[in-house]
C-alpha cells in the first residue's frame, strides 16, 4: 500500500542476501507493529537490548579505553533522548546512564531517532542518578556537570585520559 520507493528495493534485496526474512504487511498492520505512523514502510525485530550494570560501565573494558560516559537526567522527549544516544555513540562514549523514574526510556521513537545507536551504546537503567554518581565518583570516576551558562568549556578539561561521566540536564 505504498508508493514504490528503490531504497525499499535495496533493503528487501540486503536482506534477502543475509538469509532476513521478510514479509509483507498492511499498512495499517506495520503502523501497529511499529507503533508510530512514521515507520517510512519499514520494521526490523531485533533482540532484546542488554542492561549492563554500573559496575561494568564504570569499569570499562579490560585493555580497552577509560571509561566515558553519559548521565542523562530527566530528558523526557524521546527525540531528544535519540539525539543524545546518537551523537554519545559518534563521540565515543563508552555507557548511557538513564534514570528509571521521572525520563523517557528506551521507546520505537528513541530508537528511531538514535539510527541505531541504541544497539552500540552500553545502557543501565539506575534507580537514581545521585547514588549512581555517588557510586561513579566512589570508583574514581570523574562527574562533570554540563551547562550552557557555565564559566569553562569542557574542552578546557584535563580529564580526557581519565574515567570520566558527563551529566546532561532536561530539556528545560
Amino acid at each position: 500500500q505504498m508508493d514504490p520507493a528503490e531504497i525499499l528495493d535495496d533493503i528487501i534485496d540486503l536482506a534477502h542476501d543475509l538469509k532476513v526474512p521478510v514479509r509483507e504487511i498492511s499498512k495499517r498492520r506495520l503502523d501497529a507493529e511499529s507503533r508510530t505512523e512514521a515507520s517510512q514502510g519499514v520494521v526490523a525485530h531485533a533482540a532484546p537490548l542488554r542492561d549492563h550494570g554500573l559496575d561494568d560501565l564504570a569499569t570499562g573494558a579490560p585493555g580497552g579505553p577509560a571509561p566515558f560516559l553519559v548521565a542523562v537526567d530527566g530528558v523526557t522527549d524521546p527525540g531528544n533522548l535519540g539525539a543524545i544516544i546518537r551523537t554519545a555513540e559518534c563521540a565515543g562514549v563508552t555507557g548511557l546512564l538513564l534514570p528509571r523514574h521521572r525520563a523517557v526510556h528506551i521507546t520505537p521513537t528513541v530508537t528511531k531517532a538514535a539510527a541505531g545507536a541504541v544497539e552500540h551504546v552500553p545502557m543501565t537503567l539506575v534507580g537514581g542518578l545521585p547514588t549512581a554518581i555517588a557510586d561513579l565518583k566512589a570508583r574514581g570516576v570523574w562527574v562533570v556537570g554540563l551547562d550552557a551558562g557555565g564559566d569553562r568549556s569542557l574542552h578546557q578539561m584535563g580529564v580526557a585520559d581519565q574515567p570520566v561521566c558527563l551529566v546532561l540536564g532536561a530539556e528545560g
